[in-house]
């Protein structure tokens, strides 16, 4: 019963440019020992979970049992945290591989990595308040449905990132007035309209700049960007590098070219 829960955290982990592999570089294979929650926040990489490939989305939070075979591509930045149950609480419950939209749990994570490594007389409520709010989070997102008008929406986006994306004209069609409409859009996959439209629009041109020998204006232009400046902006606060930079590190680091 998850009354009974005890979880002991045994170790908290960020993953920065600074201390993973360059780019498509595996970071080994290995078996879970323990509970794994790992929030992604940056990246375009890949994970191997008992034999399915996720990529590593920006939000995406990783849920693993102990005893899973894993693997893990470069590059991707991530908070990443292992613990023990040993009341064995959560062995009956059914969790998902993963779970996205969960960029709000990113504090928390934060919380458990700054009194893990630092702590003080008062970080061992602070470590077991973090990590039961996440895992609370984590419960009730398995039961929380996305709403239809807003999963449309998404979909929508998705199809048309070459066109104009009115999101006034998205909030009526969803029935909603604009505020409501981003408010529950931003509740159910944890972006404003706007801010998902740009990340999608970015992770389109990223695909375009690995696959294809495209100029910039014209991947600007077929991923929906009104004007290169706005491209190179949009792209660089996404991906933290110039659409150059990107596919210069792609292509060097490619399987092909090593």
């Amino acid at each position: 019963m998850l009354e009974d829960f005890s979880p002991k955290l045994l170790s908290v982990s960020l993953l920065t440019k600074e201390n993973v592999p360059p780019v498509r570089r595996s970071y080994g294979r290995r078996i879970s020992g323990d509970w794994e929650l790992e929030l992604i926040v940056d990246g375009t990489g890949e994970i191997i979970t008992d034999g399915q490939s996720l990529k590593t989305v920006p939000g995406r939070l990783f849920i693993r049992r102990p005893q899973m075979e894993l693997e893990g591509y470069s590059p991707y930045y991530s908070y990443f945290i292992v613990f023990r149950d040993d009341t064995q609480s959560l062995g009956e419950v059914s969790f998902p591989l993963f779970l996205d939209h969960m960029e709000y749990l990113l504090e928390e994570f934060k919380i458990l990595r700054k009194n893990f490594i630092q702590p003080d007389t008062v970080s061992a409520l602070e470590l077991k308040g973090a990590l039961f709010r996440i895992l609370a989070a984590v419960l009730r997102s398995q039961k929380q449905g996305t709403p239809l008008p807003i999963r449309q929406s998404e979909q929508y986006i998705r199809e048309h990132l070459s066109e104009e994306i009115s999101v006034s004209r998205l909030a009526e069609k969803a029935g909603y007035s604009l505020n409501h409409y981003t408010r529950l859009f931003k509740e159910a996959l944890g972006q404003t309209p706007v801010d998902f439209i740009r990340s999608c629009r970015v992770r389109k041109a990223c695909e375009r700049l690995e696959e294809t020998d495209d100029t910039m204006e014209k991947i600007a232009q077929d991923c929906g960007f009104s004007n290169l400046s706005y491209f190179f902006r949009a792209f660089k606060t996404v991906q933290h590098q110039t659409p150059g930079q990107y596919r210069q590190t792609v292509r060097f680091y490619s399987p092909q070219t090593r």
